[in-house]
């Protein structure tokens, strides 16, 4: 049986209920600052079998366009439903029209098709996971970037040589560097920014603030002659690195490189099993990180252009 809960102290029982509280975006207070309350309705999908619920798909309606997606929106990666596999088809089926679910794990999706081989097209959309495990190259980014061919392991360490001869300054904390996050981003892109619409900036503001709360929050700031010119921001959460947001002065060539770099290096100080720079953005891939794939999904079966996430908020160039 299928039912649909709005009351959003029951939708946030039954997250709490199901959640297996292993990435960032499974904990309820995170997701909720993705998660516009004046734009978004809350409308969980449950799936109940001999009267107790066993599954849920945490959806929520944009009223803006009547579309449905997964609560806490498009920016999270590599996600899955809470539903077993065989109840998968039924789910489906009552899953309103004009619904979207952006990159879910690729594997977890390639088992449900499995089973439900005929759901192939709404499934046609595909893009990678970018991400590191500091363990393989022993917990230092040299040791990777050997793993280049010669020609470009010779230009990258060049690279990074240069800008490092600028008078920079390397600061790691807390801090909240929102606000020259999405300054930089505006700067380097313009319109085409993530955050060029106020509700982008509401929304990165939102999350940041939150990770700052919740004790999640690892910022590296670059000055160069004392001016702030660059920063990341990252989630650390249970020892699993999450690039979620970074910027840099494109004037400076490369120091988006050097920030990158920086924040892989912290990752490796820490010692944490995973570095995940989310999906999107060729440089990632030239950079041999190692990939996951992601699948999107939309019912009808259609491809659309997405105006929720052109790439993850690490939008510096390589």
């Amino acid at each position: 049986m299928i039912n649909f809960v709005t009351d959003i102290g029951q939708c946030k029982k039954l997250w709490e209920q199901f959640s297996p509280l292993e990435r960032p975006w499974d904990e309820w207070e995170l997701m909720y600052a993705f998660h516009d309350e004046v734009r978004y309705r809350f409308n969980f999908m449950t799936h109940e079998s001999s009267g107790l619920i066993d599954g849920l798909v945490p959806l929520v309606e944009d009223t803006k366009d009547g579309s449905f997606e997964l609560f806490g929106g498009c920016y999270a990666d590599s996600r899955i439903l809470w539903i077993k596999l065989e109840d998968f088809q039924e789910c489906f089926d009552q899953l309103p029209e004009n619904t979207a679910f952006l990159d879910l794990r690729g594997s977890w999706i390639n088992s449900v098709l499995e089973i439900y081989p005929s759901l192939e097209a709404n499934f046609v959309e595909q893009d990678q996971q970018y991400f590191l495990i500091p363990a393989e190259f022993g917990f230092d980014f040299t040791n990777h970037i050997h793993g280049f061919s010669p020609k470009h392991e010779k230009g990258f360490l060049r690279d990074i040589r240069k800008v490092r001869e600028l008078n920079h300054q390397l600061i790691w904390n807390d801090a909240d560097e929102t606000e020259l996050f999405i300054e930089l981003s505006l700067k380097n892109f313009g319109e085409e920014s993530d955050y060029y619409k106020e509700e982008g900036k509401q929304e990165v503001r939102r999350v940041v603030r939150e990770l700052q709360k919740l004790g999640l929050l690892r910022t590296l700031t670059i000055l160069i002659d004392g001016v702030k010119q660059a920063t990341s921001l990252s989630s650390l959460y249970k020892n699993n690195w999450v690039s979620l947001y970074a910027g840099s002065n494109n004037d400076y060539k490369n120091l988006g490189k050097l920030l990158n770099v920086e924040t892989i290096q912290e990752g490796c100080r820490l010692k944490v099993d995973e570095i995940n720079f989310m999906t999107g953005m060729t440089w990632k891939a030239a950079w041999h990180m190692k990939q996951n794939p992601c699948r999107t999904m939309r019912k009808p079966a259609k491809v659309v252009k997405d105006d929720c996430k052109v790439a993850p908020g690490n939008q510096t160039q390589s």
